[in-house]
């Protein structure tokens, strides 16, 4: 179920100076106006833009703010007072935004309930963060090419640009190392603390480091005079070269090793996540993972089906035996349960034509549908195969019995089933986006009941006649009722 907000976040390239990060989110602003206008107006309620900071849901860091970073929260008028989705909103408004040079990340999120995480998300793991970062890069190529999906990244943007330093074969002999030549930098431009002391109620620091006019000069590092182990000095460029290279935020570990989530949004209206992730693991994703050496996982909302469906599988075993064993206990019979029981898939038949009846899809919610009508719908059969042993306990011959028992118990059975659909029939013609999530479950009852309670009404009493027939020809000894 969709909310009221979107949330559009945009990161520059490092060095962007702010006015063009702000001519960016007028222009947002502008072909916001334009499509709500386009769209018969009343969609956007409020829109607020915010400079210097954006959240990207989908990073670690979560909030992340600097001169290239901006933002635009938009909140529009409730869903029942819009004649357009927020979906539709969103892909209207995105036809209309023109992407300027230097974006190097552009999201619009749109929140929504459910289970947490994305649809798509690909956890990859490994040893080398800059193989892993190039597997998510080719990762995210694979995923541009499927119909439906937008929002593709990682949790791991590029950062500011950085300078690599490597020894060269003059500074490895001299004796210098990374790790002392790193110190000799520190101390230059972070500065070297040599005292503290206390002025009055103040703690002051005194460190020692270069000037500021020299410190903002990159030309400085080159001359920068460097201590050799011998005691001698030499500039910079004389023992270290330099290589210019986008650095990587944050680093993030699983179990242990380093990792970076790929995750994407989902048009549901034109796309299948099950469909799109099966088709990654039919090869391509293995392809990328052997070239970079690199292991993967899916997560998000895929993950969560999966422990939600397994979970299911082992309560609907469960279901069925406690539900067996009662009917057993019961019926003094251990065949007459199987009769009541075939009830079950008929219902589930009937759930499935209606979703499909009404063009929905199968959620979790409506397998939890299928879980309560699996109870329910045995009712009937219980009502039916009730009658039905109080008749043979009278004497009446098997085919007598189950004839009666099916006219007799005709009104009970459709009485059962009416209240039951009655007062569940409301609930699929809400409009109420509160509402919705609700509408898969009481769809699987009420198609699966109203279509199971026509068909018990013909397979409970012919299954009974089989089991019957089965006992006598097997030699079995009749219930002997008192």
């Amino acid at each position: 179920v969709e909310r009221d907000e979107m949330t559009a976040n945009v990161q520059f390239t490092a060095g962007t100076n702010n006015l063009q990060v702000e001519r960016f989110l007028l222009h947002l602003e502008q072909t916001l106006d334009e499509t709500d206008e386009a769209m018969g107006g009343g969609n956007v309620k409020t829109a607020l833009m915010k400079l210097r900071s954006a959240s990207f849901s989908r990073t670690s860091q979560g909030s992340t703010s600097g001169e290239e970073f901006g933002s635009l929260e938009i909140e529009l008028f409730p869903g029942d007072d819009r004649k357009h989705s927020t979906a539709d909103f969103n892909r209207e408004w995105r036809k209309r935004i023109n992407m300027p040079a230097g974006i190097e990340k552009f999201v619009i999120s749109v929140s929504k309930t459910g289970p947490p995480g994305k649809p798509i998300e690909v956890n990859l793991s490994g040893t080398d963060i800059n193989k892993i970062k190039q597997a998510s890069l080719e990762l995210q190529d694979l995923l541009k090419g499927y119909v439906g999906l937008n929002n593709i990244d990682d949790d791991l943007p590029f950062g500011k640009s950085q300078l690599i330093y490597e020894l060269t074969p003059a500074g490895k002999s001299a004796g210098l190392t990374l790790d002392s030549l790193g110190r000799q930098l520190r101390a230059a431009f972070d500065g070297l603390e040599v005292q503290n002391f206390y002025q009055n109620r103040d703690e002051v620091e005194v460190r020692i480091m270069l000037p500021d006019s020299e410190r903002d000069r990159l030309s400085v590092i080159e001359q920068l005079p460097v201590v050799l182990p011998d005691g001698g000095t030499t500039p910079l460029s004389n023992v270290v070269s330099f290589r210019a290279k986008q650095g990587l935020d944050t680093l993030t570990r699983v179990d242990g090793q380093l990792s970076i989530k790929v995750s994407a949004d989902l048009n549901e209206s034109v796309g299948n996540a099950d469909e799109i992730i099966a088709d990654l693991k039919s090869g391509k994703l293995e392809r990328i993972l052997s070239d970079y050496g690199v292991s993967a996982s899916f997560e998000g909302r895929n993950k969560s089906q999966r422990e939600t469906l397994s979970d299911m599988k082992m309560g609907l075993m469960l279901a069925l035996t406690l539900i067996f064993i009662i009917l057993a206990w019961v019926f003094a019979s251990y065949s007459w349960p199987i009769a009541v029981m075939l009830a079950i898939p008929l219902g589930l038949t009937g759930a499935i034509f209606g979703h499909g009846l009404l063009g929905m899809n199968l959620t979790i919610l409506s397998l939890f549908g299928f879980f309560g009508l699996s109870g329910i719908v045995i009712n009937d059969s219980i009502v039916l195969v009730t009658f039905y042993k109080q008749l043979r306990q009278k004497g009446l011959a098997v085919k007598e019995a189950i004839v009666e028992a099916a006219c007799q118990r005709l009104r009970a059975v459709l009485l059962t089933s009416l209240t039951t659909i009655a007062g569940l029939t409301p609930i699929l013609f809400e409009t109420s986006l509160q509402a919705q999530f609700l509408i898969p479950m009481a769809t699987a009852i009420v198609f699966g009941l109203a279509y199971g309670t026509v068909l018990i009404l013909l397979f409970v009493p012919a299954t009974l006649t089989v089991i019957e027939s089965a006992r006598s020809n097997i030699g079995l000894k009749e219930i002997q009722y008192t």
